[in-house]
């Protein structure tokens, strides 16, 4: 447990360093969005690579993005009758199929890192492959607007994605044999570092709770991570996971709603400030649960 604790306490402290940099106006009302295109641009790309093109991809790493693919899709049909049972209203309703779908495996990137290295992340990156492609799918099926042009720009920009585009390139390389350069290796190690600790003092930057349904967030909160727990261990046993592949799985499957899921409102119109609170309260839930896991798995 000491060494767990040891092992977790800078994720936890560079969290709470980005709440506290934006309570104290260190941090602006911009300063997250700026973390997360760096993320998104430069630094998760270069981790991919370097990660990604190295890592030596076993058979059973194939089925995780099968796994991925059942896991949303049976979250997303638990949700959509979940929220037709319970009446919610349709703004609020396709926000918690969203948010139960959407994995925040960005959330788990640090803990993955922390436990199990270079080989968890890999794993972690290539079960996280059908994530966005099945969130920008609902957006298009379930949406409110009739905003073609959006939708078609939201696709092309998840398709032409910097991190999409790495993680092909870096299966490419692996699959033909293919290095970088030792220079160019440095680099990728030295950018692709800066991941975590950016990625999460985005994350303490951004979190932010408002007054909504307790109920709601609650169904919300139970579907993405206690029933998405459950899938995950059963898909796992399923499919005949062991070790390292059934602890990603498990791991990811128990994730927090993802950011996806404020963007989807955003784009859609729907509850904008219930989207915003799953993000955060799922990931308070997130920092007990996650490391409970890693005890267990």
């Amino acid at each position: 447990m000491l060494d767990l604790a040891f092992l977790l306490a800078p994720v936890f402290a560079t969290f709470f360093l980005g709440m506290f940099l934006r309570k104290t106006s260190v941090f602006d009302d911009y300063a997250p969005d700026v973390l997360f295109k760096l993320v998104y641009h430069l630094t998760l790309p270069a981790l991919l690579i370097s990660v990604l093109s190295w890592v030596v991809i076993s058979r059973a790493m194939l089925f995780l993005p099968l796994l991925s693919s059942l896991l949303i899709l049976l979250t997303l049909a638990a949700a959509l009758l979940t929220g037709k049972a319970i009446k919610m209203q349709k703004k609020t309703w396709l926000v918690v199929a969203g948010g139960s779908m959407i994995m925040n495996v960005g959330f788990v990137i640090p803990f993955i890192q922390s436990f199990y290295g270079d080989d968890g992340l890999a794993r972690l990156f290539i079960f996280d492959l059908p994530n966005g492609l099945l969130a920008s799918a609902v957006v298009c099926t379930f949406g409110n607007n009739d905003g073609g042009a959006t939708k078609n720009g939201l696709l092309k920009k998840l398709i032409t994605s910097p991190p999409l585009l790495a993680l092909i390139a870096a299966l490419l390389m692996n699959a033909f044999d293919l290095r970088p350069m030792p220079i160019a290796t440095s680099v990728l190690h030295s950018i692709g570092k800066l991941t975590i600790p950016l990625m999460l003092l985005a994350l303490g930057a951004s979190f932010r709770i408002t007054k909504i349904n307790p109920f709601h967030l609650a169904v919300a909160i139970v579907l993405r991570m206690v029933l998405g727990l459950a899938l995950g261990v059963w898909l796992a046993s399923l499919f005949g996971l062991e070790g390292l592949d059934r602890a990603i799985v498990v791991l990811s499957a128990s994730a927090p709603a993802g950011f996806s899921t404020i963007s989807l409102a955003s784009i859609e119109e729907l509850d904008h400030e219930f989207a915003a609170t799953l993000v955060a309260s799922s990931m308070i839930v997130a920092m007990i649960l996650i490391p409970v896991l890693l005890t267990i798995l």
